[in-house]
């Protein structure tokens, strides 16, 4: 019976990071293994699909992507499950957090671009400066952006949004603030889906998270839970742990409030071969 692997990129696959190329080659071959030994590979991310498009040119297997923690299936190269959040719903979100929380910065994922950046009026020059320094040294991983508070709004009043990031900022409690906000959201706002990583929220569609996205992939793809095995590194990746337990997998160097639902901890994507290949307990 073929398995499933379904995993997380940023901090997971992309671990450690390269200057070169997003997938580590000790992870490389361990995916064309699995794969050319009759298993499915499915990269779970909250990136875009613009971004993940290129990944298939360094596995050079078949895999499919659930983009946006979910907001996006992608299976054999066409989308089989497409979700946008309401407009007039995500601006009152917006609007509640900008009063209550008073972010620094929103990025929008959007139909027609995978990163449109609305800034507060407190963000100087100089901050969106040293922005785009730190983008430029994101080398492979860098996804094209806008910053641009009036395409923001016109994305926001006319087109699918798959995703909104909510950047609280680099004060020293920013990881506090998030999971408060998280909190916040989920109590007030139903109609969204809400999760945290670090000092970033993301918001998505109602019922698209990770784990719902891996279920329904399942479901399309007639792939039985008990074969499905899930690795991931933050609070983003809770649903999946929670969802397919038994098989969950969490990276040693995650945050702890993601370890702690994980049956399992590894150090290195590329170790899953001879636990979940080999069948041996332990690294």
């Amino acid at each position: 019976m073929a398995k499933l692997l379904a995993i997380d990129l940023d901090g997971t696959l992309f671990y450690p990071k390269n200057v070169t190329r997003c997938i580590p080659k000790k992870n490389v071959k361990f995916l064309r293994r699995w794969i050319d030994e009759g298993n499915k590979l499915v990269l779970v991310t909250s990136r875009s699909t613009q971004f993940t498009a290129k990944l298939k040119d360094e596995i050079k297997r078949p895999v499919d992507f659930i983009n946006c923690c979910s907001s996006q299936i992608i299976a054999d190269d066409k989308i089989i499950y497409d979700k946008a959040i309401p407009n007039t719903k995500l601006k009152k979100v917006i609007d509640y957090l900008e009063v209550n929380f008073k972010p620094i910065a929103f990025l929008m994922t959007s139909e027609n671009h995978p990163c449109i950046i609305k800034y507060s009026r407190k963000v100087s020059r100089i901050y969106t400066f040293f922005y785009h320094i730190w983008w430029w040294f994101q080398f492979a991983y860098r996804e094209p952006y806008i910053m641009d508070n009036d395409l923001f709004e016109k994305e926001l009043n006319g087109s699918k949004i798959y995703k909104i990031m909510v950047f609280i900022g680099l004060r020293k409690n920013k990881m506090a603030i998030s999971k408060e906000t998280n909190k916040v959201l989920r109590d007030e706002f139903d109609e969204i889906e809400s999760s945290w990583t670090a000092q970033v929220n993301e918001l998505t569609p109602k019922g698209c998270n990770k784990g719902n996205g891996v279920e329904r992939y399942c479901k399309l793809m007639n792939i039985n839970k008990d074969d499905v095995y899930v690795v991931g590194d933050s609070g983003n990746d809770i649903t999946m742990f929670n969802k397919f337990h038994e098989n969950s997998y969490c990276m040693q160097h995650g945050h702890p409030s993601a370890r702690k639902y994980a049956k399992h901890i590894i150090s290195r994507v590329y170790k899953l071969e001879k636990l979940i290949m080999r069948g041996e307990n332990h690294e």
